[in-house]
């Protein structure tokens, strides 16, 4: 069995930040991408620089879903630092709910530590559970938990059955992670993202490339393939790709969607033929 048929394609809103969400569904059906990942909920801070989808807009997305043959997997994203939001939060995962959401990946921020984190993640996760939601604890440097080791460990304290590890191949490496610390947590990881970028990029810099300037998969030097071929059957895969030069150049969002498809493609291919 190849790559590419082991692995459901989610295709994330980051790709083509210019596209509404209702044209990323078109695209979505037209790249062949069994999912998209939506933003239903967005921290005050952030208002304005991503879509957001409100329950206003579900009757339409829900028509354009079906139309397309997509279905929404993922919402964004959700905060986990202390002061949540949790009727925000509730009305976010609702309005996913209404429209077929599976998952939803939180953050957590300025945290004292593993014990105080696993009780405001297994929190998120039992707001999440009546809607049929898993809650997926994504780690980045720009939260407060950085590494795969530390997001596992948070998630496994938290002890509920509908929460998950989300890895974000670039945020994997960049913290000094490998796929043997992947392999290692693989039976917890719901969903994963791929991108690429060079082996190491100075600090500063890593902000800019996560939003804005990733690579395309099989065109940086992260190893990806054995990342992919580490994953257990059937985990999403999204692709988080954001390409702000591309588009500042002219390129469209379909053919900016289109190659980071078919680039995402091509490593699932490869990890099909190291099974």
């Amino acid at each position: 069995m190849s790559g590419a048929d082991r692995f459901p394609l989610s295709l994330h809103q980051l790709t083509a930040l210019d596209a509404p969400p209702a044209r990323l569904v078109e695209l979505a059906g037209q790249a062949e991408c069994a999912h998209v990942c939506l933003f239903t909920y967005v921290p005050e801070a952030a208002r304005g620089r991503y879509p957001l989808v409100t329950a206003a807009d579900v009757p339409d997305l829900r028509a354009r879903m079906a139309d397309a043959g997509v279905s929404l997997c993922n919402l964004e994203v959700f905060p986990l630092d202390g002061r949540e939001d949790f009727d925000g939060f509730a009305a976010a995962l609702e309005t996913g709910a209404a429209l077929g959401a599976t998952k939803a990946t939180a953050h957590v921020h300025d945290v004292s530590g593993r014990q105080e984190a696993a009780a405001r993640f297994a929190a998120f996760c039992d707001l999440a559970a009546p809607y049929g939601i898993v809650a997926g604890l994504e780690f980045n440097a720009f939260t407060g938990v950085a590494d795969i080791a530390s997001a596992a460990a948070i998630v496994r304290a938290a002890e509920r059955a509908n929460g998950q590890l989300v890895c974000d191949a670039l945020h994997l490496f960049r913290n000094g992670g490998s796929v043997a610390d992947l392999a290692a947590q693989v039976d917890i990881v719901g969903y994963a993202q791929l991108s690429d970028g060079p082996l190491s990029r100075p600090r500063e810099e890593w902000w800019g490339e996560a939003v804005r300037v990733r690579a395309l998969p099989g065109q940086g030097e992260l190893p990806l393939v054995e990342l992919v071929e580490a994953l257990r059957r059937g985990t999403v895969i999204e692709i988080e790709v954001p390409r702000a030069d591309d588009a500042k150049a002219g390129m469209d969002a379909a053919t900016r969607i289109e190659r980071a498809v078919a680039a995402t493609r091509a490593v699932m291919a490869l990890a099909g033929e190291l099974a």
